[in-house]
């Protein structure tokens, strides 16, 4: 693990800052897209143009929205310009980051996010797994080894038990009508008992979307979330990782508000969910350990107050907790960080 050049560091925030201050306009058409004027009869038209990044098909799609003496139209088209404008600073900020090392999404995935964010799906999401871990390296100011970064999944929960600094509203249609407007050969993956819902969604790509849901308790079947208008993997431990999630921008497009766990509680997290993979699991098990290893190593120098608030935290859930939090330090591959983790966490 590196830092980042605080000048580096410093642009991320100044992003998230510039993020969180564009007023969200729900009239405007996703500002991926541009707006263009065509002459038809002599008279000049305006068409929406939508972005190949996230619509489906070889051919960029155009919208008509009319003639160019509308003067309703006109005061619309004049409000998306102005925020088409800070979203392309904003991405020219992302290009200035990604060319300075910090790691972002990149190709199809990067587009499934983008389509997201401009659905609202982001907004009223928790970021979860892979994608999670790769936004802390620009919160952080840290450039994790790449090793742990490559995946084809988008990870989410909505804990509907959990106040978020979103809106208190829902999606308009199902998450699946969304991914198929975004991609059309999205679809559901089926269960081990074809008679539960489906909670995850794959692509002839082979994205993949899954909703998890926290749960504790005898077990149980797919757990429907209000939020996301889909169901949801029930994940044990999953209620722990989503306690007071934090805001940050995806590096997608002009920039993707979402929230993603804490980054002690997703280290903590990390170390459980390791010991629990079954022999099947070995590379995802040893991704977890080094995105764990990662974080507590940065956290310990920048942070130690938020490792040990969520260590009591976890503590207190039970003995189980410990047990497999306890494993999850022992298999770390670094000795030195494992010792110094060890010592830190028994003070």
């Amino acid at each position: 693990m590196k830092r980042l050049p605080i000048i580096t560091h410093s642009l991320f925030a100044e992003l998230v800052d510039q993020c969180r201050a564009e007023p969200r306009d729900p009239e405007l058409w996703p500002l991926s897209g541009s707006i263009v004027t065509v002459p038809v009869d002599g008279q000049d038209h305006w068409y929406f143009q939508k972005s190949r990044r996230t619509t489906p098909g070889k051919y960029q799609q155009r919208e008509y929205l009319g003639p160019v003496g509308d003067t309703e139209l006109a005061l619309k088209v004049g409000r998306f310009e102005a925020a088409k404008a800070g979203y392309t600073s904003r991405g020219e900020i992302i290009s200035t980051l990604k060319s300075s090392g910090v790691a972002a999404p990149t190709g199809k995935l990067a587009n499934l996010l983008l389509g997201l964010h401009e659905a609202g799906v982001l907004e009223k999401a928790i970021l979860v797994g892979t994608i999670a871990f790769q936004a802390y390296g620009a919160m952080l100011g840290a450039k994790f080894g790449q090793a742990a970064f490559y995946t084809m999944d988008v990870d989410m929960t909505q804990a509907d038990a959990i106040s978020l600094a979103v809106k208190d509203n829902s999606l308009d249609v199902p998450l699946l009508d969304i991914l198929k407007q975004l991609d059309d050969t999205f679809s559901e993956v089926p269960g081990i008992d074809p008679k539960m819902p489906p909670v995850s969604y794959i692509n002839k790509d082979k994205l993949r979307l899954d909703v998890l849901m926290p749960f504790s308790g005898p077990s149980r079947g797919p757990i429907h979330s209000r939020t996301l208008k889909a169901h949801g993997h029930p994940q044990r431990f999953l209620d722990f990782l989503v306690v007071e999630p934090v805001q940050t921008v995806v590096l997608v497009g002009g920039g993707a508000l979402t929230h993603v766990p804490s980054p002690a509680r997703f280290a903590l997290h990390k170390l459980i969910v390791s010991q629990r993979r079954d022999a099947i699991e070995t590379a995802k098990r040893r991704k977890d350990l080094l995105q764990a290893q990662q974080l507590i190593e940065i956290l310990m120098e920048d942070d130690p107050d938020a490792l040990l608030e969520a260590h009591e935290d976890l503590r207190q859930r039970g003995p189980n907790w410990s047990k497999y939090f306890q494993g999850g330090l022992n298999a770390l591959d670094n000795s030195t960080t494992k010792q110094v983790a060890l010592s830190f966490f028994e003070e």
